[in-house]
């Protein structure tokens, strides 16, 4: 299936990605804290003008260390250092303890500024069965660009099951709200890009051919930083 450059709606369309964990098993469950996320706090980021789609994802990975990923679309990437965002509750009354959401989870936040969607003339809306998360540091950000757009999305395009890849480039990162100082994560990788797919498997034959040419191969082999997550669909969310 070939795909085609598509434009996102927005002035300075992006992307929010907030991967996390519990930190604290003992006083939050997994269930507790998917009905933290689904029932109280995306509700409330719906509150505001600047998002209206979540979707949320968990690792195929049960090793992962932060196994939950929640993406949301931008129209406006400015929108993330707006007042209403910033107040945003992170406080519950039925959390454990002070009810504060970052006393038993942590979370991993980045902004992202769109570079490419690339996906079939035709398409479906609803949430894909699996999205791969990958974070690169090239050597050569020209020639990392110059492959996906004239060999690797096509190579992408062709693997049974692919709905769609979008890219991104890095604007800010940090951990919970701290602030930049105390910051404890290492920086992420300058650019993101996530594939999506269809079916009840990803076909892993095909993914790792995908990475077989030579030019592949080679612009693998420069990268200074890669991080490579599979997840699964859990649930999507439009306002």
């Amino acid at each position: 299936m070939v795909g085609v450059d598509k434009q996102v709606t927005g002035k300075k369309p992006g992307l929010l990605f907030v991967n996390s964990k519990i930190t604290k098993p003992d006083q939050l469950s997994p269930e507790a804290y998917a009905d933290w996320y689904n029932k109280r706090h995306i509700p409330d980021i719906f509150k505001t003008s600047g998002i209206k789609q979540a979707a949320r994802w968990q690792a195929l990975d049960p090793n992962q260390d932060r196994p939950y990923l929640a993406l949301y679309p931008l129209e406006d990437l400015d929108y993330l250092n707006s007042d209403e965002f910033k107040a945003i509750p992170v406080h519950d009354d039925n959390l454990p303890g002070s009810g504060a959401i970052f006393d038993v989870a942590s979370f991993d936040t980045r902004y992202y500024a769109f570079e490419q969607l690339y996906e079939p003339e035709e398409t479906k809306n609803d949430q894909p069965d699996f999205v791969i998360a990958c974070g690169f540091t090239p050597s050569d950000d020209a020639e990392y660009d110059r492959w996906y757009r004239e060999s690797h999305l096509r190579e992408v395009s062709e693997i049974t099951g692919w709905r769609r890849t979008g890219r991104y480039v890095l604007q800010f990162a940090r951990e919970n709200r701290k602030a930049a100082g105390d910051n404890e994560l290492a920086k992420p990788p300058k650019f993101l890009t996530l594939h999506y797919f269809d079916g009840a498997a990803l076909p892993e034959a095909e993914l790792a051919k995908s990475g077989e040419s030579e030019r592949s191969q080679k612009n693998m082999a420069a990268m200074k930083e890669t991080q490579i997550a599979i997840f699964k669909k859990l649930s999507q969310f439009n306002k």
